[in-house]
């Protein structure tokens, strides 16, 4: 009889790997650890296919500031007194338009500058772009004024800035800081108020402010912020050259309503030869001032630089007849 082959036993090494399978094998069987091993599995496998499939994030611009004008709430009709006046057939009206608190924005400044009109920016002295847009508007032989910062009514809610003039001040530090403004500003051929209610009021804090101008050989706009303004009676007691506002043009930020006041302008200019107007840099009033050039039929008028429309100095005879008292 053949002999049946006798199977071999197996050797340690190998019962001690069959064992160590089965035990990683019975690792696996047991629910706990294999639901655990599964939601591993989901996660890096959701992980994956989330970020291959999804485009990436686009960067969210962050919203521009807006830019504020430290300006107080100019009264609506604060007027100088006019007497009636018929303009003659051949002679053209003349107005002059101020554009106020130039230098806090630098882009409406640049938009101010592209319009084709003799149009005098009042910068206000120390601002971040003052300097910057006094080059440029000296380039473009535009007219420049400094917006003087003077103390408000409303002060100190509204504050006139670090280089303010203010009522407590003595005259000696009023005449060191206008010298410190004129300095920063030397391309400037006058001068007008930046806020201004309170300090207006005062002739003899107004005194050192308007002699330094006439020193300098510069002119003042009083912007006339307040019906008891006395900036331009002084002016003309001093002999300083000066001129008075006539009509704020936007009060209201928005274009109609700033046509409406430039329709006015034009009515004043028509009836005493000449009118002055001051704005600001909104993008509503540049709006409107492009109209404003683009409608010479409706707006029949010359436009001239401000300076052209400064009263030179009251003759010496006539030197401390006061102007009338400003009213509504």
């Amino acid at each position: 009889m053949t002999q049946k082959k006798r199977k071999k036993a197996p050797t340690k090494k190998k019962t001690a790997a069959k064992k160590n399978h089965n035990n990683r094998l019975s690792w696996l069987s047991h629910p706990l650890t294999a639901l655990a091993f599964l939601l591993l599995l989901l996660l890096v496998g959701g992980y994956i296919i989330t970020r291959w499939s999804l485009p990436e994030p686009v960067p969210q611009q962050q919203p521009q500031p807006v830019i504020t004008y430290p300006m107080e709430e100019y009264p609506a009709e604060v007027d100088k007194p006019q007497p009636p006046q018929i303009t003659p057939p051949d002679h053209v009206p003349k107005v002059a338009i101020i554009m106020d608190d130039i230098g806090i924005n630098r882009a409406a400044a640049l938009d101010a500058l592209q319009l084709q009109m003799p149009l005098a920016l009042a910068i206000i002295p120390g601002e971040a772009h003052s300097t910057e847009i006094m080059n440029l508007a000296y380039q473009q032989h535009s007219e420049i004024l400094i917006h003087i910062p003077m103390e408000p009514v409303s002060y100190p809610k509204n504050n006139p800035g670090p280089l303010g003039l203010f009522v407590h001040q003595s005259d000696s530090q009023i005449k060191r800081r206008i010298d410190d403004i004129i300095t920063a500003l030397p391309y400037a051929i006058g001068g007008n108020n930046h806020m201004g209610s309170e300090f207006t009021q005062h002739a003899d804090k107004l005194r050192p402010v308007l002699l330094t101008l006439k020193q300098s050989g510069l002119f003042f706009v009083d912007s006339l912020t307040s019906k008891d303004s006395v900036a331009y009676q002084q002016a003309q007691k001093l002999g300083l050259s000066c001129a008075l506002r006539d009509v704020f043009l936007d009060n209201v930020r928005q274009v109609e309503p700033i046509l409406f006041q430039l329709d006015r302008l034009v009515t004043l200019a028509h009836r005493h030869g000449s009118a002055i107007a001051i704005c600001h840099p909104y993008p509503q009033t540049i709006e409107a001032l492009q109209q404003f050039i683009a409608d010479p039929q409706r707006f029949d008028v010359e436009i001239v630089p401000i300076s052209q429309l400064v009263h030179p100095p009251v003759p010496s005879s006539d030197k401390h007849t006061a102007a009338p008292a400003v009213h509504h």
